[in-house]
């Protein structure tokens, strides 16, 4: 016989209980029944006290009006006013037990004249809240002026002066490392519209609002851990207005948001850049800085990717998916155009934010960017799904004749995308930009230095085909009535930084690939003087001084026709040039060309470029099969280059170019132009290897060249874009 060893009784031992009489098992039948009943009543007893004590938490926290208030000492009030721990220990509590999600909201109060309108907006957001999914009372960090009819149970935190959004998500970060777990979710709001009023911001509030509160997100499926109305993964990936819902063992994993304030981020990310998501702009590209991070979002309409255009109107219609959920470039059409946007600019930031912030360049196969990134590039991404910096190709390509001779592929193609990059129609240096050319109907240049001869003929002829005179004479400083077209260089009839000539009609063009000068400055204070750069490296800089409105991007550093060709080249064979390698750089503070006839293993002969001729340096260059560029004289993240590359391609030498930050082109600059780019530490490696290639006959023809003298349709430029 066997009984419930819970209950205390043994199995009988058969040895010594042969004969059991009725008597007995009875008597052992009624023990049992006894036993059963008094453990059942034990159990109820437990549950009931259990549910006892769960409704006693919830009961006094929703009733006690001092849950949150502050302990202010009555003779020194404090600049923060924080909640009590215990109580918020209780917080906590209830809300995990409840399985609601807690909702942090940053609010701001500029000053008493402000307290109806936004309360409006607290009402209007809170009334959103579902209390099915959402706990009611949202745990608010206010900052400035008190609002005074906000619950003391709802105020976390009050900060009179210098509070931002990090004090919000500090403690949002903060409570999901104490509850780090998959099913613990938050949402964070923010009183979007309280500091500047508009129909703008009020509309991308309620957007916002939406979607972070909606039951879509609420109970978005195991694969998300962020969840909004629309992420965009440009500039930097974001939610636009930055409200949302997370999972908190996700949120644990992120960089504290106080690392900001307290400066334990690298320098750049102290100082706003829109394009990057540094300064202030960090706490909207935070939740999406971990490069674990699988976003999801709700809108399914293509009108809206970022900013403030096309901003849905509410209720809309949700549609849970996994984000981003549209091609690289309709994003890059909907955005403003001050960022430097191509995937390789995009992505190779994103990767060195990633190595930056979390020492991390390994993703995962299921990272958000590499279909968006890999569809929008030609280049597939790494079979170990991990990126390398600068690891390029050793061949170069066989130029594509569909492509590179169509329209797309062009370099006039280039230029187009470089002015729709920075003055997209409508915008301020857009207008800026027909202002200038319209102020009068001549123009006089002078680029200061014989070596832009070659760019002077260019935009002479850019600006003849926008129906302009060039006037040949060195016009007088006293009557305005020529745009003057000049660099930094230029023995300017009337220089920019004399009070008088301010204002002069004026065209600066930027030469520098790495800084921006005091000219740069004073041409934008002027209204009727625009900069002409062909640096993305130069304009991001620009953004961060606020100088956009006066950046214009062209290629005006090509050269039409390379200053080195006196007359048509007869282009002999790369197989049998006399020498391999010619490298470009700059040594002692002097240009110099290093020159391999063989290989690299013997010791080259050495040239001072700036004592070279014209001829010398023309035979130089077509005798040679690889043509080597090093600028690690400039710093690492500069832009340009193109004036080397358009001097030296035509002479049909294979270019093997130091990596430069810009980005616009490059794919049909290594198509088309048969440019290999790679890190200044590789660059004579790379040219070895290709000398290889074309020992073996492997490379004999000049499409490339081709390509280059194609060129940009300079007559035809402005016209194609300026309405």
């Amino acid at each position: 016989m066997y009984h419930h060893h819970c209950l205390g009784i043994r199995r009988a031992n058969p040895t010594k209980e042969k004969h059991v009489s009725t008597n007995d098992l009875i008597s052992h039948r009624n023990q049992y029944k006894g036993q059963k009943a008094i453990f059942t009543l034990s159990l109820v007893a437990i549950f009931t006290l259990w549910v006892w004590q769960f409704h006693q938490i919830i009961f006094s926290f929703n009733s006690n009006q001092s849950l949150g208030r502050a302990e202010i000492e009555p003779n020194e009030p404090p600049r923060r006013i924080r909640a009590r721990e215990d109580n918020v220990a209780k917080y906590r509590a209830a809300i995990i037990h409840a399985n609601k999600i807690l909702v942090f909201y940053n609010l701001f109060v500029a000053g008493t004249e402000d307290e109806e309108r936004v309360q409006d907006i607290v009402n209007e957001q809170l009334a959103v809240l579902d209390p099915q999914l959402h706990y009611i009372n949202a745990s608010i960090t206010s900052l400035g002026h008190p609002l005074p009819r906000i619950p003391d149970q709802m105020t976390r935190e009050h900060i009179v002066e210098g509070g931002d959004e990090g004090e919000t998500l500090h403690a949002l970060w903060n409570y999901c490392r104490s509850n780090n777990n998959h099913d613990t979710k938050v949402v964070y709001l923010h009183s979007k519209g309280s500091f500047h009023p508009s129909e703008q911001n009020d509309k991308l509030r309620r957007f916002l609002t939406e979607g972070a509160l909606s039951g879509e997100c609420a109970h978005l499926p195991d694969t998300c851990n962020v969840c909004s109305s629309r992420m965009s993964p440009l500039p930097h990936p974001h939610t636009p207005g930055n409200m949302w819902l997370a999972r908190c063992d996700y949120v644990a994993k992120l960089v504290d948001p106080f690392a900001l304030k307290e400066k334990k981020l690298p320098k750049q990310y102290l100082h706003d850049n829109a394009c990057h998501g540094y300064g202030r702009f960090f706490f909207e590209h935070w939740v999406h800085s971990h490069p674990s991070v699988s976003p999801c979002d709700l809108y399914a309409g293509n009108e809206y990717t970022w900013a403030y255009e096309h901003v849905p109107r509410v209720p809309f219609r949700k549609n849970l998916q996994r984000a981003p959920r549209f091609e690289f470039n309709h994003y890059v059409q909907m955005e403003s155009s001050l960022c430097p946007l191509t995937p390789d600019a995009v992505l190779g930031r994103q990767v060195k934010d990633y190595k930056t912030i979390y020492n991390s360049v390994a993703l995962a196969d299921s990272w958000w960017g590499w279909n968006f990134f890999t569809r929008a590039s030609s280049h597939p991404p790494p079979s170990n799904k991990r990126i390398i910096t600068n690891k390029r190709r050793t061949v170069p390509r066989s130029p594509s004749a569909s492509f590179c001779y169509s329209e797309e592929g062009s370099l006039h193609h280039i230029a187009l995308d470089m002015i729709q990059h920075s003055s997209r129609p409508g915008s301020p240096s857009y207008e800026k930009l027909k202002h200038v050319l319209n102020l009068n109907q001549q123009f006089y240049i002078n680029l200061g230095s014989p070596i832009f001869h070659r760019n002077e003929v260019s935009i002479s002829t850019m600006l003849q085909g926008y129906g302009l005179n060039q006037t040949v004479g060195r016009p007088s400083s006293h009557i305005i009535t020529t745009i003057l077209v000049e660099t930094k260089l230029t023995d300017s009839v009337c220089r920019i930084n004399e009070d008088e000539c301010r204002d002069y009609p004026r065209i600066l063009i930027q030469i520098d690939h790495d800084k921006l000068g005091n000219e740069v400055e004073l041409c934008h204070s002027s209204p009727n003087c625009i900069i002409v750069d062909s640096s993305i490296h130069n304009l991001a800089t620009a953004v961060e001084k606020g100088w956009t409105h006066s950046f214009v991007l062209l290629p005006v550093m090509i050269q039409s026709v390379s200053r080195l060709e006196s007359q048509e080249l007869k282009l002999e064979p790369l197989q049998t040039r006399s020498h391999s390698i010619v490298y470009l750089d700059r040594i002692d503070d002097t240009p110099k060309a290093l020159l391999w006839t063989n290989n690299t293993n013997q010791h080259p002969e050495t040239f001072n470029l700036s004592e070279m001729r014209l001829r010398d340096m023309t035979n130089l260059y077509r005798n040679t099969k690889v043509c080597v560029v090093s600028r690690r004289y400039y710093t690492s993240s500069v832009g340009g280059g193109y004036k080397h590359l358009s001097e030296l391609a035509r002479f049909g030498c294979i270019p093997v170019f130091e990596t430069f930050s810009d980005s616009i082109g490059t794919s049909s600059f290594e198509h088309c132009g048969r440019v290999i780019f790679s890190n200044e530490e590789e660059l004579l490696k790379r040219a070895t290897d290709v000398v290889g290639v074309i020992n073996h006959g492997l490379i004999n023809d000049f499409t490339h060249v081709d390509w280059w003298k194609k060129g940009v349709n300079w007559g035809q430029l402005l016209l194609h874009f300026i309405v």
